[in-house]
C-alpha cells in the first residue's frame, strides 16, 4: 500500500501522446510494490491511451487525466460518455475506468470530482464503472481473489481501492467472476467426445479457426449477437472489433480463436490468450532493452504456466438448445485441449455474469472453481 499526505493536488489531462507516459507511471507509483501485480506496458499504454489513437475514442467523448503531487503522478482516471451504451439504455449514464491511485483521500476526490465535472457537462447524471474503457473491455473492481496474480487484461486492485470508492458514495450494482482449473484433472475433452459420438446432430456441429479477411466481421457479429442479452451489454464496432483483434494477433496463438458453426452458421464464439501478465511481470512495463526478447521467449517458447478464456458465447437464438450447449461445450474442450498441449498448467475462465448460469455450470464441469470477483458500482452526479 502505498500512502502519502499533505501537498495540493494538481489534476492534469492527457491531451497528447507525452502525456501517456504519466498516466502510465501513476499506475506503478499506486502498485508497483502489489507482488501479484503485473505493470502494464508501456507500448500497450501508448496504444490504448494516446488520445483520438483508437476506433472506440474516436466513437466515443472520452477524457483521461492524471493527478500529481509534487510533480510526481500519485492517480489517474478516464471518463467517458459511451455512445453505444446510451442509444442502447438511454439512461443518461457515463463510465469510469483506468483507475489507479495511491490510498490518499484527496488524490481519489481530486479524481472522481474532476471526471464527475466532464459527464455532466456531456449531459450524464449518474457514472457505473470502472469499465476501461467499456463493457467490452476491462470490467469491475477486484473484491475477491486478492491472493492470486492477475491474469492478462484483468485488473488487480488492492482492497483499499473498493474502500475508498464507498467513501466516494458508490453502491454496488453487479459482480462479474474468474473460474479457475487444473489442465491436468481436465476430463472435458473426453466428456464431450462420448457425447458428441451419441448425438445425432454431431456432424452438423463444427469448429474452425476465425482466420481470413472475414474473421473479425464474422467474430464481431456472433459476440454482438450472443452478448446482446447480457446485462450492461453494448455493441461494438467492426472498427473496434478489428482494432482488438489486431492486437491480440501480437500475443495469441491462431487456432486460439475459434468459431462453433451449426450447419455452416456460426453460431459461437471462444478466444483464448496466454497469460500475458505472467510473462511481463518482472518486466516493469518496459518492452526495451531486453524485454522484446523476454516476452517473445515466453509466449513462443518456454511458454506460460496459465491461459485465460475471456470470451464464450453463443447466439441468442441457440440458448438454452441442444445446439447451443453442445457448441458451448465443445469450444471449451477444444480450448483445454489446446491449453495443454501448449504446456499450460491451469485455465482461468473470466468475466462471467454472476448469474450466467448455462456458462458457470460449463465451467465448473471443467472442473473449476471460483477464484476472483470483480465488481461495478455506480453513483449518480
Amino acid at each position: 500500500m502505498t500512502i502519502a499526505t499533505g501537498g495540493a493536488v494538481e489534476i492534469r489531462p492527457v491531451a497528447v501522446r507525452a502525456d501517456v507516459k504519466a498516466f502510465w507511471r501513476a499506475a506503478l507509483k499506486a502498485q508497483g510494490a502489489e507482488p501479484n501485480y503485473a505493470p502494464p506496458l508501456l507500448k500497450e499504454t501508448y496504444d490504448v491511451l494516446t488520445p483520438r489513437a483508437t476506433p472506440f475514442a474516436r466513437e466515443n467523448e472520452g477524457q483521461a487525466w492524471v493527478a500529481f503531487r509534487s510533480g510526481e503522478p500519485v492517480g489517474r482516471i478516464y471518463a467517458v460518455k459511451h455512445n453505444a451504451h446510451l442509444a442502447k439504455y438511454h439512461d443518461a449514464t457515463g463510465h469510469f475506468g483506468f483507475l489507479e491511485a495511491i490510498d490518499d483521500d484527496a488524490v481519489w476526490d481530486a479524481l472522481f470530482a474532476t471526471a464527475a465535472d466532464f459527464l455532466r457537462s456531456h449531459g450524464l447524471t449518474r457514472v457505473t464503472g470502472p469499465f476501461s474503457a467499456s463493457v467490452n473491455h476491462e470490467c469491475g473492481l477486484l473484491v475477491e481473489g486478492y491472493e492470486t496474480p492477475s491474469t492478462t487484461h484483468t485488473n488487480y486492485a488492492p482492497p483499499y481501492y473498493a474502500r475508498q470508492l464507498a467513501r466516494l458514495g458508490f453502491q454496488p450494482i453487479k459482480d462479474i467472476v474468474g473460474y479457475e482449473g487444473s489442465l491436468a484433472e481436465s476430463r472435458l475433452p473426453s466428456r464431450v467426445a462420448a457425447i458428441k459420438a451419441k448425438w445425432h446432430g454431431a456432424a452438423d456441429l463444427t469448429l474452425r479457426r476465425a482466420q481470413g479477411p472475414n474473421a473479425a466481421r464474422e467474430l464481431n457479429e456472433v459476440y454482438n449477437d450472443a452478448w446482446s442479452v447480457n446485462w450492461g451489454s453494448a455493441p461494438v464496432s467492426y472498427d473496434e472489433a478489428k482494432f482488438l483483434a489486431e492486437l491480440a494477433q501480437q500475443i495469441v496463438p491462431p487456432d486460439w480463436t475459434m468459431l462453433a458453426d451449426w450447419r455452416g452458421e456460426p453460431i459461437g464464439v471462444l478466444c483464448m490468450a496466454p497469460d500475458l501478465n505472467e510473462a511481463i511481470r518482472d518486466l516493469g512495463g518496459r518492452l526495451m532493452p531486453f524485454g522484446w526478447a523476454k516476452l517473445i521467449w515466453r509466449l513462443k517458447v518456454s511458454g506460460v504456466s496459465r491461459v485465460r478464456v475471456p470470451i464464450i458465447g453463443v447466439r441468442r437464438a441457440w440458448r438454452g438448445t441442444r445446439v447451443g450447449a453442445m457448441a458451448a461445450a465443445a469450444l471449451l474442450a477444444d480450448a483445454v485441449e489446446k491449453a495443454r498441449k501448449a504446456g499450460a498448467e491451469r485455465l482461468e475462465v473470466s468475466w462471467m455474469l454472476e448469474d450466467n448460469r448455462s456458462i458457470l455450470n460449463l465451467v465448473r464441469s471443467m472442473p473449476a472453481q471460483k477464484t476472483k470477483v470483480w465488481r461495478i458500482f455506480e453513483k449518480e452526479i
